[in-house]
């Protein structure tokens, strides 16, 4: 095997190009800080790289255990087409890189701790309760109706305000909301996944939010936290908790249309690649336009 065709059975084990909706808010949150007057490029560096790494080590972990437990879904029409579905890596190679990318992401987490101080220990211990155990036993958050909701902290206010943090350490509003638009529009990624792969998550016992509301009703929470997406957005800017520039991001409004009536289709299984597809570009182009608005605003002050 040639050291090109390796390096592409990683990138799609490590599921890389699902990584920039943690790369994203931290880019986010670091420019909020740098707003604010505050930013460390090292240290910033450093803090993304360990929240990317931590995302990874949760996406080898997610594959490790639904592998284990024979619950691979529509896994073969996402975009990371597991390797461990034909064999081309073992689990004991998935779950050793899952070990690494959590060395990675503990090593830059302490060198925070040391700049900042035990708040970041605080933050480091509830993303890695979620990186464990959002598929994985004893809590398996994805089994048990917390997946959603865990995806929705994780990749919005928790990272946009935990790089924010580290970089300004005080308590601020704006990092927390910019999160949430960011944070929902990840969840989504979770409910449209999880509602083509209803009828696989129903024979696995893997109680997600579709299965709970049933495909139909999901597809209606879609559209209905979309919405509130957006109204937060607004609202934060018109509270003055937010640069007005950030409501740029409203121009990937008609992805989220997209994203809703494709989700719809849930039926023919065909439109599942389109739906994820739209699904992720609204996370990442709402979390783009949002840190263009953010570097317009420095740039202008």
């Amino acid at each position: 095997m040639t050291f090109k065709e390796t390096l592409l059975i990683w990138f799609k084990a490590a599921r890389a190009p699902f990584l920039v909706v943690s790369f994203i808010p931290s880019v986010l949150g670091g420019l909020v800080a740098w707003y604010h007057g505050s930013f460390d490029a090292l240290l910033f560096g450093l803090v993304t790289l360990g929240v990317v790494m931590a995302h990874s080590a949760a996406d080898f972990i997610d594959d490790y255990f639904d592998f284990k437990k024979g619950n691979l879904g529509n896994k073969e029409k996402q975009f990371h087409d597991s390797p461990l579905i034909d064999g081309k890596v073992t689990p004991g190679q998935v779950m050793f890189a899952a070990l690494l990318c959590l060395a990675i992401a503990v090593a830059t987490g302490i060198y925070a701790y040391l700049a900042v101080g035990m708040p970041v220990i605080y933050m480091m211990a509830v993303g890695a309760f979620i990186v464990f155990f959002y598929t994985s036993p004893p809590f398996m958050l994805n089994y048990r109706g917390l997946g959603e909701t865990a995806l929705f902290f994780a990749f919005g206010p928790m990272i946009t305000f935990g790089v924010y943090y580290v970089l300004l350490p005080e308590f601020h509003w704006e990092p927390v909301l910019l999160g949430i638009p960011l944070g929902i529009f990840t969840m989504n990624i979770g409910i449209v996944s999880n509602t083509f792969d209803h009828n696989d998550d129903e024979k696995s016992g893997k109680r997600t939010l579709a299965l709970r509301l049933g495909q139909a009703n999901a597809v209606k929470f879609l559209a209905i936290v979309s919405v509130v997406a957006y109204v937060v957005l607004v609202a934060a800017v018109l509270a003055g908790l937010a640069t007005p520039w950030s409501l740029l991001a409203l121009l990937a409004a008609p992805l989220a249309v997209e994203t809703v009536r494709k989700t719809s289709l849930f039926a023919d299984t065909s439109n599942y690649t389109l739906a994820m597809t739209k699904a992720i570009a609204l996370s990442s182009v709402t979390g783009i336009l949002l840190s263009i608005g953010y570097a317009v605003a420095i740039y202008l002050t």
